[in-house]
């Protein structure tokens, strides 16, 4: 083998290693964008998940308000119905003495 064939040798060699390392940063950018549209479908899909919950939250939370709301005005109704006892017992102690 002289120089010559060996340079041609290495420039063949040189060429091929360029379309390698094309077909590689090809491959890569592929792999980048499949692993980006991977990312943003877990992201979306979290993000329904807490939108989810955070409806399922606030739902819950309009039921417990009314049923505090129904407890409160039961427990109004009940004062009243003391307060009307009372003063009935007070009436009823007055006509007494």
């Amino acid at each position: 083998m002289d120089e010559k064939e060996i340079n041609e040798k290495l420039d063949a060699l040189s060429k091929k290693i360029l379309e390698i390392e094309k077909r590689v940063d090809a491959k890569l950018k592929e792999n980048e964008k499949k692993l980006d549209e991977k990312t943003n479908k877990i992201l979306k899909q979290e993000a329904l998940l807490a939108f989810g919950i955070y409806v399922k939250i606030i739902d819950d939370l309009k039921r417990n308000l009314k049923i505090i709301r129904i407890n409160i005005l039961i427990l109004g109704i009940l004062v009243i119905f003391l307060y009307i006892t009372i003063i009935i017992l007070m009436l009823k102690l007055i006509k007494i003495f």
